[in-house]
């Protein structure tokens, strides 16, 4: 008797569609599992920078009498700060970036003012700018305190925008619609160093510890993609006409507050305290506070009822001696 010849079973039609669907199905849940591991791991990541620069920021206070980094003043902003008017003047050097480099070349096409306050172009004499009388200055201020660059680059940062180099309060580029997409990378060197490179704004003008601040105050941390300097920080929370050009076009909730396109969305950012705590500062829809809870009523705030941990509960006037830049 001849032997039965064996057949191999083929798929059948449905239970391809069987299979597919059950692939499709743990994609499904597979993926966001993913996705919310990856995010994890970005925020870790960003807390870290956050804690090393605070870190960083506090050697640097340990030095000059508790005092965390303010640029050099010209002397028009020097004398104002003599007189106890205000603090201002910071923007002067590429904004935050001077903080950590005097080239700012950037990508190539946008670059820094490497020849800072009308000195030469010459990036080998770079150099802050020096009142009369006194001894140059060609150091960025937090050149001996890291130990490298990458800190200023958060990994949930996508997408920057660069409204040219900050040499005034007002910037360069009028509107979000019109300054320049960019997409953030970590810098290697000094020469990568600018706005767009970088991730976090900074509040100049805190201490590390203040009887007259009555909790810690936030000073670094993420920026939005508007021009936050001074009344534009925050999407124009001090300046409602920097909301309608910055923050409506941005999808932000409201003045103060942050937007979708920035590092973690709209619910808020992430901030290094002066007492060298990290935390996420949480901004929440609702009607009561213009659409958003803003912010930056932690530091410019006189109602210190509504905002306790304000840093004019004690000093009404201590917001004039701050400054915001990114």
């Amino acid at each position: 008797m001849a032997p039965t010849q064996r057949r191999d079973r083929a798929f059948t039609l449905i239970e391809l569609l069987v299979v597919i669907a059950i692939i499709a199905l743990l994609i499904g849940i597979l993926l966001p599992a993913l996705g919310n591991a990856r995010r994890a791991a970005q925020d870790g990541k960003n807390l870290a920078n956050l804690k090393g620069m605070g870190y960083s920021m506090t050697l640097y206070a340990n030095d000059w009498k508790s005092w965390f980094p303010v640029m050099p003043l010209v002397p028009t902003d020097q004398n104002a700060l003599d007189r106890r008017l205000y603090l201002s003047g910071q923007y002067n050097y590429g904004g935050v970036a001077g903080l950590f480099s005097l080239y700012q070349k950037g990508d190539g096409d946008d670059t820094g003012d490497y020849g800072y306050r009308g000195l030469n172009n010459n990036e080998d004499s770079a150099t802050y700018y020096t009142p009369p009388g006194r001894a140059p200055r060609n150091v960025p201020l937090m050149r001996s305190y890291l130990e490298g660059l990458a800190v200023l680059t958060s990994p949930r940062d996508k997408a920057d925008r660069y409204y040219g180099m900050p040499h005034g309060p007002t910037p360069q580029r009028s509107s979000y619609d019109t300054a320049t997409p960019k997409i953030p990378k970590a810098p290697g060197s000094e020469y990568d160093v600018i706005s767009y490179n970088i991730s976090y704004l900074y509040i100049v003008g805190l201490k590390t510890d203040e009887p007259n601040i009555v909790t810690p105050a936030p000073f670094w941390g993420d920026e939005t993609n508007g021009p936050d300097v001074s009344t534009y920080a925050w999407y124009g929370g001090g300046n409602s006409a920097a909301f309608s050009a910055f923050g409506q076009p941005a999808g932000a909730l409201g003045p103060g507050g942050y937007a979708p396109v920035d590092n973690q969305g709209a619910a808020g950012g992430s901030f290094v305290f002066t007492d060298s705590h990290a935390e996420f500062l949480k901004s929440t829809p609702g009607p009561q506070l213009n659409q958003a809870e803003i912010i930056q009523n932690i530091f410019f705030s006189s109602d210190t009822q509504r905002f306790p941990k304000s840093i004019n509960a004690v000093d009404r006037n201590r917001s004039r001696f701050v400054q915001t830049i990114d």
